[in-house]
Parts: structure tokens; C-alpha cells; sequence
């Protein structure tokens, strides 16, 4: 079968290929300086450079970002601030354009055919409102889906349907202002859903939610958005139990750059090559005694990071250690056995998706471990 003209990876949802993106940043040397002496202006040309603001060099905010998501998958971007996630969410909304590298929504170029992208593409953002406070949530929808040119008839079945899924029906005639954080979120999500688009994009779309509100929205994106209606669901966020609940896949962006992309077991596993240490102590310790056998343990070669559970009396009862994975259980007993303490369990575990999350940022950021530098 032939590509559609103007389309191109009709199998993925959302793809982009190199994708690059620089902001310029304002050199500092730049030929003009204020005050006296080494600081003055200098010259008209100066003066000139100063008022239009001289370019100094870029930082890339995106580098080479290559991406697949997969038509109905449930796709998770992962990374601490400033790492890129904004960035790429605003080229996928065509609200930036980026420099160098392809990006492609449903078939559609991001940068040649912006107008078919966004009717292909809604975003779901916790920040954007744009509802009428004295209007009921039923009226907010009729007015948008006015402005998105949906006949009355067509409006109504599709209002309806959207207040059944959400189970916001039996408060279609309340006002918006005595919706909850809950129910607001539901009706931006209705909102969205006017246009029956096929890639839903959400930035943190739990933010801000009670954890029952937060774990029945994540199931209506995962069990009837993606799973029922086959929708893509390309998500941003910063909790870690959220993309191991509900995504297919997740994507790890750091410093501009993917440096995981897999499933969130896999991901989780393959980024780390530590593991946990559990041990708990049949008598628990007091601070003075615990801080010295933390501090034994941490010299033995391997052994990363050390830490104390403490009760309200600040006895230790166990501590936890993250040790690279190839270091034997062996050397850690015998270093806490010459301190007489006695062990009362042991327990070997993979460190969570969180811990390895966070582990990983620290090291290439140069918190904690050295890492590579960008």
C-alpha cells in the first residue's frame, strides 16, 4: 500500500529523528561593558551591540533526541528539570520550532504541516483553564465544541459520552467553580476529547491530586483511553510509580539526550548496576554506635551509599546499602561482624525504578559519583 502524499511513518504515533534544539544565550563578551575603564562603552558601535543584544553561543537544549512511540502506546518521559522535557513537549505543540532533525505526528510533519499535526495532536496541560467559572461543565463543553465547529447534534452525543466516561454526569449542571482539583482535571481531559484526536499529550497529569483522584485518572488514560479506544498516550512526568503503573514504555531524557528507552522493568534493571543491601540488627543501635558502623561500611570498595532507619528515639534498627552489583554479600557481614553487632535478617533487592532514577541523575550531574559531563 502506497504512503498517503505528505505523510510519512504511518506506524508510529509520534516519531522524531536528530531531533536538535538551541537557544541562544547572551555572550558576555561581546565588545561593550558598562561603567568606567575596562567597563565602558567604548563606542557608537558599541553602544549599537548593546541595545540589539549580540548572540553569544547556544546551549542545546534538545541533542539528537530520537524517539519512536508506537500507535495506542502508553509512553512516559522521564527527566529532572531542565533536562529537555518542555522543550520537546512545546515541538510537538508547534509552539517552538526546532533546529535540526525531523519530527513527525501521526504521518505529519511537526515543521511543514503544523495545521494537520494539531488535528491529530491535543494537549493536556494542568495550567491551561479557559473555563467560564459561572458556567456549568456541561455549557463549557457546548462552547468549546461551538468553537471546534461541531453541529449541535454531534456536539450533544459526543458531550454526553465524554461526561459518562469521566463520571462527571451527575455534575454536568453544577458550576465549574464547585468542581474539585479532581473534576477540573476531568474536564480539561472532556475538553480534549472534543476533537476524538489520536495522540493525547499530558504534562504531570496527576499533579496536584489526592492519591485516589490521581489513581482513578491514571486508569481512565491507561484502561479506556489507550487500552479500549486504542488513543496514544505520550505523558511527562516526574513520579516514578506513575510510569512503572501505567506506560507501556518510558524514556529517560537527561541533558537533552535519551539515555534509556525501553519498558520500565527493563529500564530499570538495565540502568543499574547496583543492588540493595537490607539488614536489620537484633538490638537496636544508638546514633553514636550506628554512625561508626556506617562509617566502617562505607569504606569498603563497592559500597555507594549508606543510610540508617532511625525510630523516633534515633536507635537504628537496619541499615541499607547500595553496593555495585558484583560486590559479595560476604565482605559487608564480616565488616559489621568485627563491630559485635548482632544481625537479625538480610535481604537482597533490585533497587526501585526511582532509586536508580535518581541515582543515575546524581552521577551524571556530578552529585554524589562522578559521571560523564555534557
Amino acid at each position: 500500500m502506497s504512503t498517503p502524499p505528505g505523510r510519512h511513518d504511518l506506524d508510529s504515533a509520534i516519531r522524531t529523528v536528530g531531533l536538535i534544539k538551541r537557544y541562544p544565550t547572551r555572550s558576555g563578551g561581546n565588545g561593550y561593558h558598562r561603567g568606567h575603564g575596562e567597563h565602558s562603552v567604548g563606542s557608537f558601535v558599541n553602544i549599537a551591540a548593546m541595545i540589539k543584544g549580540t548572540r553569544g553561543p547556544f546551549i542545546e537544549a534538545l541533542r539528537g533526541v530520537d524517539l519512536d512511540i508506537k500507535k495506542g502506546e502508553v509512553f512516559g518521559l522521564l527527566g529532572p528539570n531542565g533536562a529537555g522535557k518542555s522543550t520537546l513537549i512545546k515541538i510537538l505543540c508547534t509552539l517552538v520550532i526546532h533546529d535540526e532533525g525531523d519530527v513527525f505526528v501521526n504521518g505529519y510533519d511537526v515543521k511543514k504541516q503544523p495545521g494537520k499535526v494539531l488535528r491529530n495532536l491535543q494537549a493536556v496541560l494542568p495550567e491551561s483553564r479557559g473555563f467560564s467559572w459561572r458556567l456549568s461543565g456541561r455549557q463549557n463543553l457546548e462552547f468549546y465544541a461551538m468553537l471546534y465547529g461541531l453541529s449541535k447534534e454531534a456536539a450533544k452525543e459526543r458531550i454526553d459520552y465524554l461526561l459518562n466516561t469521566t463520571g462527571l454526569k451527575q455534575r454536568e449542571a453544577d458550576d465549574y467553580q464547585r468542581y474539585s482539583t479532581g473534576m477540573q482535571r476531568k474536564l480539561l481531559l472532556c475538553r480534549a476529547l472534543l476533537r476524538d484526536t489520536q495522540c493525547l499529550l499530558f504534562d504531570e497529569p496527576t499533579s496536584g491530586l489526592d492519591p485516589a483522584s490521581a489513581i482513578e485518572f491514571r486508569r481512565l488514560l491507561r484502561d479506556k483511553l489507550s487500552r479500549e479506544e486504542g488513543k496514544t498516550i505520550f505523558l511527562s512526568t516526574h513520579n516514578l510509580d506513575e510510569a512503572q503503573d501505567i506506560c507501556d514504555r518510558i524514556a529517560i531524557l537527561d541533558r537533552g539526550k535519551i539515555i534509556a528507552c525501553d519498558t520500565p522493568a527493563n529500564v530499570q534493571y538495565a540502568l543499574s548496576d547496583d543492588k540493595m543491601f537490607e539488614i536489620s540488627f537484633v538490638t537496636p543501635m544508638p546514633q553514636g554506635e550506628s554512625l561508626q558502623v556506617m562509617e566502617r561500611l562505607r569504606q569498603i570498595p563497592g559500597v555507594r551509599d549508606v543510610r540508617a532507619e532511625c525510630g523516633q528515639n534515633g536507635y537504628a534498627s537496619e541499615v541499607l546499602l547500595r553496593v555495585n552489583r558484583n560486590l559479595p554479600l560476604s565482605g559487608v557481614l564480616s565488616v559489621i561482624g568485627l563491630t559485635g553487632v548482632a544481625i537479625a535478617t538480610v535481604n537482597t533487592r533490585e533497587p526501585t525504578l526511582e532509586e536508580v532514577f535518581t541515582s543515575m541523575t546524581r552521577r551524571r550531574s556530578g552529585r554524589g559519583e562522578q559521571g560523564g559531563g555534557g
